[in-house]
């Protein structure tokens, strides 16, 4: 059995010593700060003007004179802060009343999210390789002032000769420069650009008709720019700052033990893959819904709107909550399900407390009030899948890993990290069904969505319980597989 070895990104580096460095060029800084600027504020823009060329599309072919181009631009901005999660309001009639709209339409939000989390990544590449060029070059010198030192080693009376020839020698060239920022110092400029735009947006949107609640635009859009840039450091395998990487190793052993090995990474990419299979069976049991529910869905969108551009707009506005119906539907397979307003609870094992739900497409997916079936019991398969491929991931780490000739891991760690990615699991889907619910009203559907918290802790178990003994059995039938055919790779990696 191999031992474990720490994870060198855990370990604190040794500070460089940057006192030899020439300082940064102001210059060169303004530049870094300005690309990092630009890149979000083009994240941000282009996201910002997909919703505005629909929205001035459907205007135009609508001949809509009564708010004119600049009402739907400035409904398009509007709809960009809400995909962000952004709660806006709307007036409900001449008394100057108001009410929430706080459903985000996850689609318009995806776009700019993965412009933003393309170029974290990217900058935390280009970050890394800056400070591994310049660690080089540092090591680099300093092997030269040892190779000069031993050169120049002599009896005591060749002192002089040593200055004469320490004299004459050339330059070796001065110190490099240290990076005008670090990886997560151009990432801030990254949120800079992007929160720009979004504060414009959110200036812009107030007079239109739907305008943003102030307290939300900045913590809100600071969240998604928080996560989705961390997310494109995971990505890109770029290192945590070395003070969080002294705090990590400072806890204790046990909590430590996750990532004690070089397959560390197997638990969060083993939760990406399970909360994909959710997501997907979500999608796939909504698609399924619809098409039995056909009928209903068709009727419904006849009775919104008798016009062409009417009945476009109400199918854009199906493909904007496509994905938040798949995170309902994936919550349905988990058990806590969700609720349409009013206090109804929509579950795999009943229904009930339908409020008066107004006509819409998508809404013609809910199943009938009234205690559950072995087709909607059928739902559970979906967290089975995601809990199988969780702990089919974990353990193939470990199998990749002694076919790669690496330290194997423990047969504790596997599962461990099945149960890292597990609870990687539950975060992910906590957060992902707290952003797909919302409001529409204050009345009957002033909540609609999942329990972020239920859907996540449903998720943990899920996976959990059926990702753990899966990583256990798999670990050690594939590295007993692999001791009768030796270390080369075969059929199980090829097809992973």
């Amino acid at each position: 059995m191999s031992r474990p070895i720490a994870d060198p990104g855990l370990l604190p580096l040794p500070a460089r010593d940057h006192s030899a460095a020439p300082p940064v060029p102001a210059g060169e800084r303004l530049r870094t700060a300005g690309a990092g600027v630009a890149g979000g504020a083009v994240a941000a823009g282009l996201g910002v003007g997909v919703p505005a060329v629909v929205v001035l599309a459907h205007w135009i072919v609508s001949a809509d004179t009564g708010t004119g181009p600049e009402g739907a631009l400035r409904t398009a901005a509007a709809l960009w802060l809400l995909g962000h999660g952004v709660e806006l309001l709307r007036a409900t009639g001449a008394d100057g009343g108001t009410a929430p709209v706080g459903l985000p339409p996850l689609l318009i939000g995806l776009l700019p999210v993965w412009l933003l989390f393309r170029s974290a990544r990217r900058a935390t590449e280009e970050a890394e390789q800056a400070e591994a060029a310049e660690s080089a070059a540092l090591a680099e010198a300093a092997l030269a002032a040892r190779v000069a030192r031993t050169e120049f080693a002599g009896p005591p009376g060749a002192a002089g000769e040593r200055d004469a020839a320490r004299d004459g020698a050339p330059e070796s060239g001065e110190p490099p420069h240290p990076p005008a920022y670090s990886a997560f110092g151009a990432l801030g400029w990254l949120c800079a650009g992007y929160l720009l735009v979004g504060l414009g947006a959110a200036l812009y949107a107030d007079a239109g008709p739907l305008r943003a609640v102030p307290a939300e635009v900045l913590p809100r859009l600071g969240a998604v720019c928080a996560v989705t840039v961390l997310c494109g450091t995971w990505a890109s395998g770029g290192r945590l700052p070395a003070g969080v990487r002294a705090a990590l190793h400072r806890l204790p052993r046990a909590v430590r033990a996750p990532f004690g090995y070089p397959e560390a990474g197997a638990g969060p990419r083993a939760a990406a893959l399970a909360v994909g299979v959710l997501l997907c069976g979500g999608a796939l049991l909504t698609a399924g819904s619809l098409a039995v529910h056909g009928a209903q869905a068709r009727d419904a969108l006849l009775a919104l709107d008798g016009t062409v551009p009417g009945r476009a707009a109400v199918l854009l506005l199906c493909l904007a909550l496509a994905p938040n119906a798949a995170v309902w539907a994936a919550a349905y397979g988990l058990g806590p399900g969700f609720t349409a307003g009013a206090g109804s609870t929509v579950t795999a094992l009943a229904t009930t407390g339908y409020p008066e739900l107004p006509r819409f497409p998508l809404l013609a997916a809910l199943p009938a009030e009234g205690p559950g079936s072995p087709l909607t019991w059928a739902a559970g398969a979906i967290p089975v899948a995601a809990g199988i491929v969780l702990g089919r991931r974990a353990a193939l780490a470990a199998y990749r890993a002694r076919a790669a000739g690496r330290p194997v891991p423990a047969w504790w760690q596997t599962p461990l990290t099945a149960l890292y990615g597990a609870v990687v699991c539950g975060l992910a889907m906590t957060l992902i069904a707290a952003v797909s619910g919302g409001t529409l009203g204050t009345g009957a559907l002033a909540r609609l969505g999942p329990d972020a918290w239920r859907t996540g802790a449903a998720a943990a178990a899920w996976t959990g319980a059926l990702g753990l003994p899966t990583a256990l059995v798999l670990h050690g039938w594939w590295l007993r597989k692999s001791r009768w055919r030796g270390t080369g790779p075969d059929a199980v990696t090829a097809a992973a």
